[in-house]
């Protein structure tokens, strides 16, 4: 099976342009879009918070999946969430769901392809970005940023500003939500946006590792033939490897840039349950 996965595009329709590309040479079986793939509302317009990246999914990214699948060939579009994008998004990235377009991962309802589960986790811990809908404390007791944000509020369908306190007290962690997690089964792929702590994959320019200690706890725990990420762009050039090794366990981050499209090619062999090898591409 060959994957081809990328994340972090942001809306940026260059970057679409790209993927669409690299998607047509590599010829994939399975494309993994691993969050944060929706154009960021204004926080300076309270009004448009949340409201503009719904509208984007229904129109833009619709006509984006569509032309991805017709052009690469791909039978399979596998996506998450990051810590841009807002829950109001969530039903109309399930409309290209049932449309069968895409397939929404979780943690508890797995996907089977050809043999291998794939399960998807969105949440990263927090950050100094205003979107709050899918961030999370990394583990019981830690304690909540100085800065607040916004969460989408059903009840009224509009963004409501807290403080950190307010927004982190009564949220399970990402360690909470992650105890529920069970292996659907040999071989399995978790995606996650967040990247692992202390790992190749979650440093930034100043060597801060910004990955999630609960994941990286999880993927010790549970050993998936791989996992895949992203959140932290800038960290396969402050390391130099989209890889690292956690057990039995390959984990990728192929980064982002804004020049070039930062993907990553991985082939995997279903009966051995094995990664068989990964390719960081660039496409101009």
């Amino acid at each position: 099976m060959k994957l081809f996965y990328t994340s972090d595009l942001h809306g940026s329709e260059a970057h679409y342009g790209r993927l669409m590309a690299a998607a047509r040479d590599v010829r994939p079986d399975v494309i993994i879009l691993g969050g944060d793939m929706l154009p960021d509302d204004s926080a300076l317009d309270p009004s448009s918070m949340g409201v503009g990246q719904p509208k984007y999914v229904s129109q833009q990214f619709r006509k984006h999946i569509q032309t991805l699948r017709e052009q690469s060939g791909c039978r399979h579009v596998l996506v998450i969430f990051g810590n841009h994008d807002w829950s109001s998004s969530v039903k109309a990235m399930s409309e290209l769901a049932d449309d069968g377009l895409v397939s929404v991962l979780s943690l508890d309802k797995p996907v089977k392809i050809d043999g291998i589960f794939f399960l998807g986790y969105s949440c990263s811990p927090p950050t100094p970005w205003f979107v709050k809908d899918f961030e999370r404390l990394d583990r019981p007791g830690d304690l909540p940023p100085l800065l607040g944000g916004a969460r989408w509020d059903a009840r009224f369908s509009r963004a409501s500003p807290h403080s950190a306190t307010v927004l982190f007290k009564n949220s399970p962690t990402i360690a909470d939500e992650l105890a529920a997690l069970k292996p659907p089964g040999d071989p399995w792929v978790l995606v996650a946006h967040a990247p692992p702590h202390e790992t190749n994959l979650d440093r930034t320019y100043g060597h801060i590792p910004w990955g999630s200690k609960s994941i990286r706890a999880a993927i010790e725990r549970h050993q998936p033939m791989l996992s895949i990420h992203g959140h932290v762009h800038e960290s396969p050039t402050v390391t130099g490897s989209i890889q690292d090794t956690l057990g039995k366990t390959v984990s990728v981050n192929p980064g982002q840039v804004r020049s070039k499209l930062s993907y990553a090619v991985i082939e995997l062999d279903p009966k051995r349950g094995s990664v068989v090898g990964v390719q960081h591409g660039l496409q101009t």
